[in-house]
């Protein structure tokens, strides 16, 4: 009958002192809307995504790197790896992960990061089925 006290006498009150410091955490992999809030839901290859393209890709991807990004035949034809849009998966589509980064290296390669608005329109116009509109 050696049943002794208990020893529990680490049980005070543990302040850890980053009570409410802390605004919540980030909404981690929330899915991107489907449609463009306060925009038009549709967004269009031809005045939308083309001159992204024109802006940001083909200085490279329109003759060299075995990409070309200077037309809609073009882009859906990919390149020598396979496609680059996956037709109502953004997040499966390869140009989408090079722009965003999942996949390495970043594109433009040697130029800052596209607008998180360029980025947006690319996803969206892909969500939406990649149409030559």
């Amino acid at each position: 009958g050696m049943m002794g006290p208990g020893r529990g006498g680490m049980m005070g009150p543990g302040r850890g002192g980053m009570m409410g410091a802390q605004p919540g955490p980030p909404p981690a992999g929330t899915p991107v809307p489907r449609a463009t809030p306060g925009g038009s839901a549709t967004v269009s290859y031809r005045e939308d995504i083309q001159p992204i393209f024109n802006r940001s890709c083909v200085n490279c991807h329109g003759g060299q790197a075995g990409l070309y990004l200077d037309s809609y035949d073009h882009v859906m034809a990919g390149s020598a790896r396979g496609p680059v849009v996956i037709p109502g998966d953004p997040q499966a589509s390869e140009l989408v992960r090079r722009i965003t980064g999942a996949s390495q290296p970043r594109m433009p390669l040697n130029g800052p990061a596209l607008p998180a608005v360029d980025m947006k329109a690319i996803e969206s116009w892909i969500a939406e089925g990649a149409p030559n509109n």
